[in-house]
């Protein structure tokens, strides 16, 4: 599932899908390693170190594009259970990106929030036992 989502997704660029996950994996999760490996990934498909480091306050910041925003409140709102994604953010939402996009991006998103979650929790289930 990793490799389709992370390699094989043609929709969503790389370089939104390591700002989606990185936002998800940190800003949600807690999950270091997933936010480290995300950063990575976008330095080398070109996204620049203050961009990696404005992500928590991106709506706030001239760093990302119309589009980057929206993606990345899409992912909070997916992410927060709190939250739902109504029908404005989604009619936004389809002003950036067509169907087989959001799609992809939702997909996207929602495995973000398992594999950190579960990295999150085994991480601090070693931690807790005296594993390491």
């Amino acid at each position: 599932m990793w490799a389709a989502l992370q390699e094989d997704a043609t929709c969503v660029p790389g370089a939104l899908r390591a700002l989606v996950n990185g936002r998800v994996a940190w800003e949600w999760n807690g999950c270091e390693y997933c936010q480290d490996a995300h950063a990575a990934k976008g330095s080398r498909l070109g996204l620049s170190t203050e961009k990696i480091e404005a992500l928590n306050d991106h709506a706030n910041s001239s760093l990302f594009s119309d589009a980057e925003k929206v993606a990345l409140l899409y992912a909070d709102a997916i992410t927060d259970t709190r939250c739902d994604v109504d029908d404005a953010l989604f009619a936004r939402l389809q002003r950036h990106y067509d169907d087989d996009t959001i799609a992809e991006l939702t997909m996207i998103i929602a495995w973000q929030n398992a594999s950190s979650r579960f990295n999150h929790a085994s991480a601090s289930h070693r931690r807790g036992s005296g594993m390491r």
